[in-house]
């Protein structure tokens, strides 16, 4: 969650990002892999919404 609030508040676009180890073909991050949960994890501790779309969530 650190990470993601200091983003935030440097104001990064994080719609910009993603760290999926498996996207789909349209660029989308899966949702499953241990990253996309690792993701989802930050951003949940940080109260923040993810900005990106997953294939599965």
């Amino acid at each position: 969650g650190q990470i993601i609030r200091k983003a935030f508040e440097l104001g990064v676009d994080l719609s910009l990002t993603h760290s999926c180890y498996d996207p789909t073909p349209e660029g989308l991050a899966c949702g499953e892999c241990d990253s996309c949960l690792l993701r989802l994890k930050g951003f949940r501790e940080a109260g923040i919404d993810d900005p990106i779309r997953y294939a599965k969530k």
